[in-house]
């Protein structure tokens, strides 16, 4: 999981670009997308959707932050 804050938000999604497993982390910010560092497919920071096929994307993760600590749900997996 890869946590952006972005315009005083925090977002959460995947890490991993699904075009050749990226760590979205290591990206770089630009609007409310993160860059993937290798290629720069573009993913939204709100819904994971990549920019240039909003029928792909990573998955997106509910962020709240309490206190000082910042919480990401995880998706439950059967």
């Amino acid at each position: 999981v890869a946590v952006f804050l972005h315009e005083g938000r925090y977002y959460a999604i995947d890490d991993f670009c699904p075009h050749q497993g990226a760590s979205l982390a290591e990206g770089y910010v630009e609007g409310c997308a993160v860059a993937c560092p290798w290629h720069h497919w573009r993913f939204s920071l709100q819904d994971g959707t990549w920019l240039d096929n909003p029928k792909l994307g990573v998955d997106q993760f509910n962020v709240r932050v309490v206190g000082q600590n910042i919480q990401v749900q995880i998706h439950e997996t059967t």
